[in-house]
């Protein structure tokens, strides 16, 4: 883990213990000033509310998100409505949230990355979407992938400078202009993912509005 991981881990788990003593009620929020979309606070409605800190490119995020939501039902009974679920993506894990268009060039599930869920070769489309119910080599249950999850009211953040970076990397590799390569992750964001300024911003505003949180990245 590089020190800027160790550093970003640490500083969410102690976030913690500050700012989820200074909830914000939703009447309280203040004007929302720039382009993002801050709706999804009007639904982090659960009894039970937990925010998962995703950095790292692999299913264990989408697995503890799962954990979450099965453990509440099999203790209380509790429903997917009953719970609130926020999964902030950010660093190495945006491309997560990207279509599989942006996987086919991408060297993101080489050496150790993600693999093709159906064959278990280097990922060269999305493998955390659209994952066949009877794939030799997925890492997720079968109603625990990103699209089930996000069917099941689950809120996805991603966080915009991770993107950014993301944009960077086809901009290089097909050879095209920053602002085209842009464009490109925003045509194949994944439709409901929420665009936030930072992973950061993402993991202090979820806990503001009532969310525990977890480390969710090795």
């Amino acid at each position: 883990m590089t020190q800027r991981r160790e550093f970003l881990k640490h500083a969410s788990l102690l976030a913690v213990g500050t700012m989820s003593a200074g909830r914000l009620e939703a009447q309280e929020l203040p004007q929302v000033q720039g382009s993002y979309d801050m709706s999804w606070t009007a639904k982090v409605t659960g009894k039970y509310r937990m925010a998962f800190d995703a950095p790292a490119l692999n299913g264990t995020s989408l697995h503890q998100v799962r954990s979450f939501l099965a453990g509440y039902g099999t203790v209380y009974g509790l429903t997917d409505a009953e719970l609130s679920a926020v999964l902030i993506v950010r660093h190495a894990n945006v491309p997560m949230v990207l279509g599989d268009a942006l996987w086919a060039d991408a060297p993101w599930g080489e050496k150790e990355g993600p693999k093709d869920p159906a064959t278990g070769e280097d990922a060269k489309r999305n493998p955390f979407i659209n994952v066949p119910a009877d794939a030799e080599h997925a890492t997720t249950w079968p109603d625990g992938t990103l699209d089930k999850l996000m069917a099941r009211g689950v809120i996805v953040l991603a966080c915009d400078l991770a993107l950014g970076n993301a944009a960077g990397g086809i901009a290089r590799r097909r050879k095209i202009p920053m602002q085209d390569a842009q464009q490109l992750v925003t045509e194949h964001l994944i439709p409901g993912v929420y665009r936030m300024p930072s992973g950061i911003f993402a993991t202090c505003h979820a806990q503001g509005v009532g969310c525990g949180m977890m480390y969710a990245g090795d």
